[in-house]
């Protein structure tokens, strides 16, 4: 298992009842585009999740993240 970072503008409080189904993945940003996504007042959410090959298995941990 491999732990990843996905971030996300969408708060998911329930992500961990229902990780395939979050709205999270909708609106996914991939870490090398962080930088553009994170402007002054923006607020993005940092899901560290546990991925067996390309499914989500376990979210570990949530932040939020502001500039």
């Amino acid at each position: 298992m491999e732990t990843v970072k996905v971030y996300s503008p969408v708060e998911d409080l329930n992500i961990k009842k229902d990780l395939d189904n979050s709205p999270i993945w909708k609106n996914a940003i991939h870490a090398d585009d962080l930088e553009e996504e994170l402007k002054p007042g923006k607020v993005l959410y940092e899901y560290s999740i546990k991925f067996e090959g390309v499914k989500p298995i376990q979210v570990t941990d949530v932040k939020k993240i502001t500039k």
